[in-house]
């Protein structure tokens, strides 16, 4: 079968997208004149794995063969939510997209007889998966299992393996082994741009007059004008929404809080980085609002709004933090979830210890984060799910809010790890000067989450000073009320010290499974 026109765009070591369109071996009766003129195929290349191969009686194939149109109109029609919208449907699981939708697929059992929440459930994950998965435009075809998405200020693909009805048993796709990578914005966005514009053009060569191709080439050529694009891309990063109509509803009601600011403030919220493709860098406003209940109330938006204007400083000074603060992306599923924080947490106490010294005191989180320049602001917001916000950028102080009315932040112990949590925030999640907003909670990208869990332990309970706690025990930790003991001495909460011995090896599996189920008082 010879091809007609081809095209690759971007680097197959990073992300590329190659269509070729050849004659239709039907000739197309069933398609239509327009979608049997993209008869073709597609590679799609993600760290220099091919997506698209596969093997089929026992034959490998370098390309997805299938009409191309659809898929072309499919990319143009769900650009700005493929390139911004993170928030997961229905609820936040997994650590990317692909896991995510699989474990999500069914509403829970627990909601299975309330026929409404059920419905609602499904309908919200079936929107999501149109404008995200690749096999919504395969129109009858054959496609891998591909998501793609928005997290935080990069785009994150993520691909497994799984067969839908229909697929014969010998085809395979070869590597559809489960993983994902996230990138930058026009790594992603340029490439798509390239070739859905060169292949819009040969298709309109062959039908000049198509009013269905010259809608395409019309919408491709409209995907650069930024300033058109630019509200309805921060739309998609808020994410306030299960579908269009909800997401642009739950931005515009933000917008009419924030309206109410002075014009300095309010532009430093909204303010984003921009390509004429793509926002590569969020906006304060939809970094924090995407990481917040889609429901959030009027009463949050306005305090969290309060807090940023608090922290506003158009000509920020340099401050400790600034030395401290890199970019980490999480670490691969390879390494336990908790690794790399601990190392990251053991790594800032090395580059404090001139500052702090080798007390045996527990850690003064609080005296650590002012030592930094970072100001501590204690808010009441009605949503219970939210610890904590962390906040800065260039024209803000860096800024650790605490959520006064979270039953854990009225302890002692409890505040102590929000803070924590917020300072890893603060230092490995996001570009210095970049700005950065997350709210801490179940709606906040999990990966992020976790890790910044895991180094609040560690920064906390440092291995010196649980081998002193430990040490004072009459023998190992084996029961609650040992792990009591060791919390009280950090100061630390019950699960978190458990936890956190756990994986440090004072408690085995089977002990930590018994003093789980233990039940009995414990603290936040």
């Amino acid at each position: 079968m010879s091809t007609r026109w081809e095209h690759l765009a971007g680097d197959t070591g990073e992300f590329a997208l190659k269509l070729a369109f050849a004659r239709d071996p039907d000739d197309g009766p069933a398609a239509g004149p327009d979608v049997g003129l993209s008869w073709g195929s597609f590679q799609i290349w993600v760290k220099g794995r091919n997506l698209c191969a596969h093997l089929e009686l026992g034959e490998r194939s370098d390309s997805v063969h299938w009409f191309l149109l659809p898929l072309m109109e499919w990319l143009v029609r769900h650009w700005n939510p493929l390139l911004h919208e993170e928030r997961l449907p229905a609820r936040n699981v997994g650590d990317n997209a692909w896991k995510s939708l699989r474990t999500t697929r069914f509403p829970p059992v627990a909601i299975e007889d309330d026929e409404q929440a059920a419905s609602r459930w499904e309908s919200q994950w079936q929107s999501w998966w149109e404008r995200h998965a690749l096999r919504a435009a395969s129109t009858g075809g054959l496609f891998p299992d591909v998501m793609v998405r928005r997290v935080r200020d990069l785009v994150e693909i993520s691909w497994g393996p799984s067969r839908v009805a229909g697929m014969p048993g010998h085809f395979d796709f070869a590597e559809s082994e489960r993983g994902f990578r996230r990138l930058p914005p026009q790594v992603v966005a340029e490439p798509l741009h390239e070739v859905l514009s060169g292949a819009s053009r040969y298709l309109l060569s062959l039908n000049p007059e198509s009013p269905r191709l010259k809608t395409l080439s019309t919408q491709i050529g409209a995907l650069r004008a930024a300033e058109r694009q630019r509200e309805r891309r921060l739309m998609w990063l808020a994410g306030l929404g299960a579908d269009e109509h909800a997401v642009h509803t739950g931005w515009q009601r933000v917008k009419r809080y924030l309206s109410g600011l002075a014009e300095a403030p309010r532009h430093a919220m909204l303010a984003a980085t921009e390509s004429p493709l793509a926002v590569t860098g969020s906006c304060h406003a939809a970094l924090m609002f995407g990481s917040l209940a889609p429901t959030v109330r009027k009463r949050d938006v306005v305090e969290l709004a309060n807090a940023m204007v608090d922290l506003y400083e158009p000509e920020t000074a340099p401050r400790s933090i600034d030395e401290l603060r890199r970019c980490v992306p999480s670490a691969q599923p390879a390494d336990p979830a908790w690794y790399q924080a601990y190392e990251l947490a053991d790594d800032l106490h090395e580059e404090l210890r001139p500052e702090l010294g080798e007390s045996d005191d527990d850690v003064d989180i609080e005296e650590i984060l002012r030592g930094l320049g970072v100001t501590i602001v204690d808010r009441g917001l009605s949503d219970q799910s939210i610890r904590g916000v962390a906040i800065a950028g260039a024209q803000h102080r860096p800024g650790a809010l605490v959520n006064s009315d979270h039953r854990a932040n009225q302890h002692s112990s409890g505040r102590r790890f929000t803070l924590a949590h917020e300072l890893c925030h603060l230092l490995f999640d996001g570009d210095v000067g970049a700005p950065l907003a997350v709210a801490s909670g179940p709606w906040a990208p999990r990966d992020v989450e976790r890790r910044a869990n895991a180094f609040a332990a560690m920064f906390l309970m440092p291995q010196r000073l649980v081998r002193r706690a430990v040490s004072k025990l009459p023998g190992p930790v084996t029961s609650r009320n040992d792990v009591f003991t060791v919390a009280n001495r950090l100061r630390t909460g019950f699960p978190a010290t458990l936890g956190h011995l756990s994986n440090l090896g004072y408690v085995d599996p089977v002990t930590r499974e018994r003093i789980e189920q233990d039940g009995g008082r414990t603290q936040p």
